[in-house]
């Protein structure tokens, strides 16, 4: 079974900040949803979400409100 954690940056920030540990696919679709579309996301203060796998492979990767990859369509 796939776990994923969720790296973020706040902006003005290079620093990242462990959102979600190890988490299975379901709680990571939940946290996605509170990251892009909750309230740090309607103040615009969250400047990167980074999803990696247990291998360290990015998975997911938002920049300032964009997604980089996988290359959106």
């Amino acid at each position: 079974m796939n776990k994923f954690r969720i790296w973020i940056k706040f902006s003005g920030s290079d620093e990242g900040h462990l959102d979600t540990d190890w988490c299975e696919q379901e709680q990571l679709f939940s946290s996605l949803q509170r990251l892009l579309h909750g309230p740090a996301a309607k103040m615009g203060i969250i400047a990167e979400i980074k999803v990696i796998d247990t291998m360290d492979c990015i998975v997911f990767l938002v920049r300032e409100g964009r997604q980089v990859f996988p290359e959106a369509a």
